[in-house]
């Protein structure tokens, strides 16, 4: 469970390595399940917006390779369960706030002998990716909990971040992402992890990956991403003082279900004997009961493209 110490490095650097963090036991599991997602590929019985769950992407010499799996939690028990595991739980009432809220879930992928590049950027754009609450002066960031299956090191496509960027008021991202480069880039480091380890990062945090080159094995990384429900009533829902809220906004029934979503999976790893962290949401307003649904994506797709 994350200590003090760890907290407020990720407050000062937007980013938190956090090893060992899955049994190996677990980090079969999920390999064997996106290995049977990436085997078995879009189909033609899904609906069309289950097809656009899977992502491709260009590199020299090919111009489809896999490189994301949007929407895993509904694919799969071993991806359920996750979201129900007592360090990412501990580590999102800590990071994100008490009153957290899953809010978007995929896995990113680098396949063997070519990876897909994933530019420098601010996931949703930033910089803005955050809530100051007024009263209090405290910071709610929306933040990546990134879960790897796979050693990830230079030959394989390791995550570069730039430590502290999460507090830069301008987004240099789209010049970094444009000069292309990544070890160049002042201040930037590459994070290598193990499989088992766990990375937080600030969605506002400069990140980004290079292309591979006869990557010798397949990384993979299971994303869940958090927002505490402060965060969401002051930039995604519609209100009177803000009838435009700049994007699709989050209704009740969206972040009901994404709640449902985390009661249905504690309920999961209590029905398997695994641990949990509690039995419902510690915040009593945000408790929802479970329900079958398991796959719920974000705000704005469309299931008929």
């Amino acid at each position: 469970m994350l200590s003090a110490e760890q907290v407020q490095f990720f407050r000062d650097n937007g980013y938190l390595k956090v090893p060992g963090a899955l049994s190996s036991a677990e980090v079969k599991e999920l390999r064997d399940a996106t290995a049977r997602l990436i085997e078995s590929g879009p189909t033609p019985g899904m609906t069309p917006g289950e097809r656009k769950d899977y992502q491709y992407g260009r590199v020299k010499g090919a111009d489809k390779v896999l490189r994301r799996i949007e929407n895993v939690i509904g694919k799969g028990e071993a991806f359920l369960r996750l979201l129900g595991h007592p360090v990412l739980l501990d580590a999102a009432a800590k990071i994100v706030g008490e009153q957290f809220v899953p809010t978007y879930d995929s896995c990113v992928i680098k396949m063997p002998g070519r990876g897909v590049e994933v530019p420098w950027h601010r996931d949703g754009g930033g910089p803005r990716m955050f809530f100051d609450d007024p009263q209090t002066g405290r910071r709610f960031p929306a933040v990546n909990f990134d879960f790897y299956l796979d050693e990830s090191t230079e030959k394989t496509g390791a995550l570069w971040v730039v430590p502290g960027s999460n507090k830069e008021v301008e987004n240099r991202a789209p010049q970094l992402a444009r000069a292309g480069q990544y070890a160049g880039v002042p201040g930037a480091m590459m994070v290598p992890m193990q499989p088992g380890d766990m990375l937080l990062h600030d969605v506002t945090l400069y990140h980004g990956s290079p292309e591979t080159e006869d990557a010798p094995s397949i990384r993979r990384v299971i994303y869940y991403e958090f927002r505490d429900k402060r965060f969401i009533d002051a930039h995604h829902r519609v209100t009177a003082e803000r009838p435009n809220p700049g994007n699709v906004p989050w209704t009740d029934d969206w972040i009901a279900a994404r709640l449902a979503l985390l009661q249905k999976a504690l309920d999961t790893r209590r029905a398997a004997g695994l641990p949990v962290p509690f039995a419902q949401h510690p915040i009593e307003a945000l408790r929802a009961a479970a329900r079958e649904q398991t796959r719920v994506p974000q705000p704005g797709w469309d299931e008929s493209a």
